[in-house]
C-alpha cells in the first residue's frame, strides 16, 4: 500500500471550503464572489406565509396561540422567526477573505434578537428583506471571534435586529483586519458651572451647533456615541474614532440635537471622549438588581423540560441552515466533533419559548429583547431543562437570566431576556389618605425618595417657614412661624403677597389677601387643627403629593416604571401625577401650587375658634346595604335629605357605578345620611323592591319620614356633643382631613 494515498491539499483550502459553503448556503449554481469586510450584506425578499411559520414552530416545539391560524385572525411569526428571514444576510458576513478562518472549525459563539420599539412583531402576509454588517473582528485566546449585527426590515424599516457572534477556532496573530464597532450607552451630563462648560467646549472632539445660543449651566446634556477601534495588538489600539450626537431635552421630553461629536486619533490605549462621559456623567439608563439576587420563574402549565430532536434535518430545512455538521455523522467527525450536532438556533428557539410562555406570561410581544451564549453542545436526544430567574428591572422591563442545562448538569445555554410588564395605569390618590409617618420607611430607605422629601422641606422651610417632614413625621397640633430676621421678614412678605380672586352679590371681582391677618408689623403667625397639621387641608395636600412623588422616584430608580405608560391622578392626585409621570414641574413648584391651593380651600369656608368647620365628606357604598341598594337609590336617599333639612349634601364623585361614591356636605347632612343607610341596613328595607308593591309616592313619603327622624338624632347629637365627629357606618366612611364641601 502507498505512502498516504489520500491526502490534503493545503494550499487555498479555507477558500475552497468557503467556495463548498456558498453554494451550499445559497445555491449550486453561486459562486463565491468577491466580498469586502466593511460591506453592508443583504438577503432575499421574504413573504412571510402561514405555513413557514406553522411549520417552524412545530420543528422548534413552540405552541403559542398567537401564532395559530385557528386562534387568532392575524398570524403572528415568534422572534426567533427572525433568523429564517434574514440568515443569508448574516451568513455572508462570515465569508470576506480578509477573515481567513476554516469553516470547518466555525462554531456559533451567541445570538441575540431585540424588537425594535413601537413595532409591531412579524406576521404572516409581511414582505421582508433583510441586511448585516460585521461589527468586531477580534483575536482572543480561543481563536478569531466575528460577531455581525443585523436586521430584519419591513416595508424598509427594521422591526428586529438581530446579532449573532462565531469563532473561528485556533490561534490568530494577524491584527491587520481586526476591529470592533461599538454603540456606547448613552450618558447623561450635568452642566453646572462655567467651569464644566470651559472643560467640555476644551475637548477636540467638542462641537455646539448653533453658537448664537451658547450652553448656559443647569442644562442637562445627553451623549449617543458610536466608537470604532482598529487593534495593533492584543491591547493596543492603532487608531481610535469616535462620532455621535449631543442632545438636550425640550419640554415634552423629546430629544433635541445640539451638538456633534468627532474624533480620531492614532496608537492608542483608551477612548478619551468614553472617558470624559465616564467622569462627569451618568448612563441615561435605569437597571437595578435585585437585593436577594432575584427569584425563580416557574409554571405548572409549562414543562420546563424537553429532548433534543433525533434529526436535525426538519430545523436544517426550515431555516435554511444546511451546514453538514448538523446532518451528516461523517462531516461532523471530520470537523472534529462529538457527533452531528444539534442547531444552536434550535436550542435558542426551544429554551426562548419558555421564557415567552413563563416570563411573558403567554404574551410573545412583551419579550423585548433575547441573548443567549452557546455554552455547550448539545447533541440529538439530550434532554434539556430551561431555569429562569428574574434578578431585576431594565427601564421599567424585566431582567430575566437564562440557563439551559442537559441532562448531566452541563450548562449549554446562558443568556438573557428583557421581558416588558404587563400594561400597569400609575394612579394617584386624593386628598384623604393621609397618616402621620406616611412616607417614612421609604424617607429612611430610599437615597431617591429621600432626595424628592428633602428638596420640598428645603424650598419649604425657605419660603414659608415650616417642614413638611416634621408635620408628616409628629402631626403637630399648632405650628409658629416667626417673622424676625432678613429670612423671617421674607417669608412674611410671601404670606402677605398670597392673594384670591372673589366676587361680590354685584359680580364684581375683587382680589383679596390669602392672609388678612399678617401685615408688615406681624411678628408670628400660628397654624393649628385640633387632630394635628397634618388634617389640615393645606399641609395634608403637600404631604399628599410629596408622599406620592417620592414613592414613584423610588420606583423609578429601581427600574420599575416603563417608558410612555398611563397615568391618571383623583383630584388632587392629578397635581402628583403631573409632577410624577409628566414631569410638568419640579418638586419646590409642585409645592407651591398644592400650598396656594389647599390654603384657598382651607379658606373658603368659615371655622370656629379652634379652626374646624362645619363640612366633611364621606365615602360611600351602596352596595353594603341591600344588593338591589343601587346608584338611583342612592341619589334619591341624598336628594331627599338635602330637601327635607334643607342643608347641603351632594354625591360629588361617582367612581364606581353601584361601588364607590363620595358625598360633600354639612357635618349633620352627612351624619343624617350615615343614620339613613344604617337604618336601612337594620331593618332590611329594600326601597327598589318597596316600588313593586307600593306606589313611588308611599315609597317617598316613607322614605322622608325615616329622613325626619334620622335627622332629629343629628341635631340631638350636635347639641349634646357641641361638635359631630364622623364615624364609619354600614355603608359611609368619613375621609379624614377634608373639611371642605369640595375636591377644587
Amino acid at each position: 500500500m502507498g505512502f498516504a494515498p489520500i491526502h490534503e491539499v493545503a494550499e487555498g483550502r479555507n477558500t475552497r471550503i468557503k467556495q463548498f459553503y456558498w453554494k451550499l448556503w445559497f445555491g449550486d449554481d453561486e459562486s463565491l464572489p468577491p466580498i469586502n469586510l466593511r460591506d453592508t450584506f443583504t438577503g432575499p425578499e421574504v413573504t412571510i406565509s402561514e405555513a413557514d411559520i406553522h411549520r417552524f414552530c412545530a420543528v422548534v416545539g413552540n405552541d403559542g396561540e398567537s401564532f395559530k391560524g385557528v386562534r387568532s385572525d392575524e398570524v403572528h411569526a415568534p422572534m426567533d422567526f427572525a433568523i429564517v428571514t434574514g440568515w443569508q444576510a448574516i451568513m455572508k458576513a462570515i465569508f470576506p477573505a480578509d477573515v481567513d478562518g476554516d469553516l470547518l472549525k466555525l462554531v456559533h459563539l451567541s445570538n441575540g434578537f431585540k424588537m425594535v420599539p413601537n413595532t409591531r412583531p412579524l406576521k404572516a402576509g409581511d414582505v421582508c428583506t433583510s441586511e448585516a454588517i460585521v461589527v468586531s473582528v477580534i483575536n482572543t485566546d480561543s481563536g478569531k471571534s466575528v460577531k455581525v449585527k443585523g436586521a430584519v426590515l419591513r416595508d424598509g424599516e427594521p422591526i428586529i435586529e438581530v446579532t449573532s457572534s462565531f469563532l473561528y477556532r485556533g490561534s490568530f496573530s494577524d491584527y491587520n483586519n481586526t476591529f470592533e464597532i461599538v454603540d456606547e450607552i448613552p450618558y447623561a451630563v450635568d452642566i453646572n458651572s462655567r467651569a464644566d462648560i470651559a472643560v467640555l467646549e476644551d475637548k477636540e472632539w467638542y462641537d455646539w451647533s448653533d453658537k448664537t445660543k451658547p450652553l448656559l449651566p443647569g442644562t442637562q446634556l445627553f451623549f449617543h456615541t458610536q466608537s470604532e477601534y482598529r487593534y495593533k495588538d492584543k491591547s493596543t489600539y492603532s487608531e481610535v474614532s469616535v462620532t455621535g450626537q449631543i442632545f438636550v431635552r425640550n419640554q415634552l421630553k423629546q430629544l433635541v440635537p445640539v451638538g456633534t461629536i468627532d474624533y480620531s486619533h492614532g496608537f492608542s490605549h483608551g477612548n478619551p471622549v468614553l472617558a470624559y462621559l465616564q467622569r462627569r456623567g451618568t448612563p441615561d439608563v435605569i437597571s437595578s438588581k435585585f437585593e436577594n439576587g432575584g427569584y425563580s420563574l416557574t409554571s405548572a402549565k409549562v414543562p420546563s423540560t424537553f429532548l433534543a430532536p433525533a434529526t436535525n434535518e426538519p430545523y436544517s430545512k426550515i431555516s435554511g441552515d444546511f451546514n453538514p455538521i448538523h446532518v451528516n455523522p461523517y462531516f461532523s467527525d471530520y470537523a472534529a466533533l462529538p457527533g452531528t450536532i444539534t442547531h444552536g438556533m434550535w436550542s435558542s428557539a426551544a429554551t426562548r419559548k419558555y421564557v415567552e410562555n413563563v416570563a411573558a406570561e403567554g404574551r410573545p410581544e412583551r419579550v423585548a429583547s433575547y441573548d443567549v451564549t452557546f455554552v455547550g453542545m448539545v447533541l440529538p436526544g439530550d434532554s434539556l431543562e430551561v431555569k429562569l430567574k428574574h434578578v431585576g428591572m431594565n427601564n421599567g422591563k424585566k431582567a430575566i437570566v437564562i440557563e439551559t442545562v442537559n441532562q448531566r448538569g452541563e450548562k449549554v445555554i446562558m443568556g438573557t431576556a428583557e421581558v416588558a410588564q404587563a400594561p400597569t395605569v400609575y394612579v394617584f390618590t386624593g386628598q384623604g389618605s393621609q397618616e402621620p409617618g406616611m412616607g417614612m420607611e421609604l424617607y429612611n430607605s430610599s437615597p431617591a425618595a429621600r432626595a424628592v422629601w428633602e428638596a420640598a422641606d428645603e424650598h419649604l422651610l425657605a419660603v414659608y417657614g415650616f417642614s413638611i417632614v416634621d408635620i408628616v413625621k409628629n402631626n403637630p397640633k399648632t405650628k409658629t412661624i416667626h417673622f424676625g430676621g432678613m429670612k423671617g421678614q421674607a417669608i412674611r412678605q410671601r404670606y402677605m403677597a398670597m392673594t384670591y380672586d372673589t366676587s361680590d352679590k354685584d359680580g364684581t371681582v375683587k382680589t383679596l389677601p390669602l392672609f388678612a391677618d399678617i401685615d408688615v408689623r406681624t411678628p408670628r403667625y400660628t397654624f393649628s387643627h385640633p387632630n394635628g397639621l397634618l388634617f389640615a387641608t393645606q399641609f395634608a395636600q403637600i404631604a399628599l403629593v410629596v408622599t406620592e412623588k417620592a414613592a414613584f422616584e423610588d420606583m423609578r430608580s429601581k427600574g420599575l416604571v416603563p417608558p410612555r405608560c398611563a397615568f391618571a391622578g383623583h383630584s388632587l392626585g392629578e397635581y402628583s401625577a403631573l409632577a410624577s409621570i409628566a414631569d410638568t414641574m419640579p418638586i419646590a413648584s409642585l409645592v407651591d401650587v398644592v400650598f396656594y391651593r389647599g390654603i384657598t380651600m382651607q379658606r373658603a369656608v368659615e371655622r370656629d375658634s379652634q379652626n374646624r368647620s362645619n363640612y366633611a365628606m364621606c365615602a360611600v357604598n351602596p352596595s353594603r346595604i341591600s344588593p338591589t341598594f343601587n346608584d338611583a337609590a342612592l341619589r334619591e336617599v341624598v336628594e331627599t335629605i338635602s330637601l327635607r333639612t334643607d342643608t347641603l349634601l351632594e354625591i360629588v364623585n361617582f367612581n364606581v357605578e353601584g361601588q364607590q361614591y363620595v358625598c360633600a356636605g354639612e357635618l349633620v347632612s352627612l351624619q343624617t345620611l350615615t343614620n339613613v343607610l344604617n337604618f336601612l341596613k337594620k331593618e332590611k328595607i329594600d326601597i327598589g323592591k318597596l316600588t313593586q308593591s307600593m306606589t313611588i309616592e308611599k315609597v317617598k313619603e316613607m322614605l322622608g319620614d325615616i329622613v325626619d327622624e334620622c335627622h332629629k338624632a343629628s341635631v340631638q347629637k350636635q347639641k349634646s356633643e357641641g361638635y359631630i365627629k364622623l364615624e364609619r357606618g354600614f355603608a359611609t366612611i368619613p375621609l379624614p382631613g377634608i373639611d371642605v364641601p369640595f375636591h377644587s
